[in-house]
């Protein structure tokens, strides 16, 4: 009985360690709209990326994969336009 409760406790001590274990988190359409005007001003290079991607805490096959998605995803697309158009309209209106 005593091996038992050793054991159980082993494992649960280990699966309490592993669900702490931090995971990548995904790119915000925010972060990837700030990115890619980043990435605009540079000659687009895979190294550009990388170093861009890394400044915000992604790293560039995830930058690469949102690229990807952002090209096909008519939702993300829309949501990517509404930030847009947001931003604009703050400058707009700063500069007023």
């Amino acid at each position: 009985m005593n091996y038992l409760k050793t054991i159980l406790f082993a494992v649960l001590a280990a699966v309490i360690a592993l669900s702490c274990k931090p995971s990548s988190r995904d790119i915000t359409p925010d972060d990837f709209l700030k990115m890619e005007n980043e990435v605009i001003r540079t000659d687009l290079s895979s190294q550009s990326k990388e170093a861009i991607a890394k400044k915000y805490g992604y790293s560039l096959d995830q930058y690469l994969k949102f690229e990807e998605r952002a090209k096909t995803d008519e939702k993300l697309k829309e949501q990517l336009g509404i930030i847009r158009l947001k931003n604009t309209k703050i400058k707009e209106d700063l500069k007023k």
